[in-house]
């Protein structure tokens, strides 16, 4: 008798769903008795009733194709700059109407998006992180051989005889430091040799060292400069370096990506040139975020 029951409740609960069935802008729900929810079926329609995406890109590039795609006249871009991020909202909302009482909007989803970070190189990380730290004599004579590559000053006969000096003589004892007419600093050593006073020697070192390097993945080479410290203590020498204007060179490598991906810009590649397009002139780009 429960079992017959339960099998006709069952089957009334089915048909009073199958006559509830109805359609709000084409999307079908059900209303369940008991608890008044409603219960749609949006994943049996041919199309979704709304796009809803969030991509990522890796490349300006291919940020630029995408936005190209789908953007509109409504379409913006916010644009984070010592951050390296950008945004599209694809589907923002839609001025109708303005006047001096304001605008008439029409909003929208603002739900398909494209996200850009613009990564920093791994070179322009490493001498950033590395500014301000305090080395020691190897220590320095090794991150000098390591970034040797990347920096445009001084020359590289130059950097490579300091960087000799400071490998060759390590059992020396540091006495003081000179500047010299041209700007740079004369180092004053003694060298110790089996145990006892050896010759004394100078080492000289520039004020100033400049970086030639790519701030952000496929942007433009900056020179970057900084200025080269020492401490003398007890004999023994502190080598570190400071970066200038390091914001600076970060917005300035972000303000060419933004010109790009609003403009475009042309390559060269063995004497070929290339145009690379930007995004649609109708689509927005703002300094900001959502």
């Amino acid at each position: 008798m429960s079992e017959a029951k339960n099998s006709s409740e069952c089957q009334n609960a089915f048909t009073l769903g199958q006559t509830s069935l109805q359609q709000t802008r084409g999307l079908p729900f059900v209303v369940i008795p008991d608890n008044g929810r409603v219960h749609t079926f949006e994943n049996t329609l041919e199309r979704p009733l709304h796009l809803e995406q969030a991509v990522k890109l890796d490349t300006a590039k291919d940020f630029i194709k995408y936005v190209e795609r789908f953007a509109d006249q409504n379409s913006i871009i916010f644009v984070n700059v010592l951050s390296g991020r950008f945004k599209a909202v694809l589907d923002y909302h839609e001025v109708k109407e303005k006047s001096d009482d304001g605008v008439v909007a029409a909003p929208r989803h603002a739900k398909h998006v494209a996200n850009l970070t613009v990564e920093k190189t791994t070179e322009f990380k490493k001498i950033e992180a590395s500014s301000g730290e305090k080395f020691t004599q190897t220590q320095f004579a090794l991150f000098l051989e390591d970034v040797m590559p990347y920096i445009n000053q001084p020359a590289a006969a130059e950097l490579y005889e300091i960087v000799q000096t400071l490998n060759a003589k390590t059992n020396v004892d540091f006495k003081s430091g000179i500047r010299t007419d041209n700007g740079q600093v004369q180092l004053q050593y003694n060298e110790t040799i089996e145990a006892r006073a050896g010759v004394s020697g100078n080492l000289t070192i520039p004020e100033q060292i400049v970086f030639g390097i790519q701030v952000h993945r496929g942007g433009e080479h900056y020179a970057l400069p900084a200025r080269f410290r020492y401490r003398i203590k007890d004999g023994n020498i502190t080598f570190w370096y400071d970066l200038d204007q390091l914001e600076k060179a970060i917005e300035k490598s972000m303000e060419d990506t933004v010109d790009y991906i609003r403009s475009g810009k042309i390559v060269t590649n063995q004497e070929e040139q290339a145009v690379l397009p930007g995004v649609p002139e109708y689509v927005t780009i703002l300094e900001g975020s959502v």
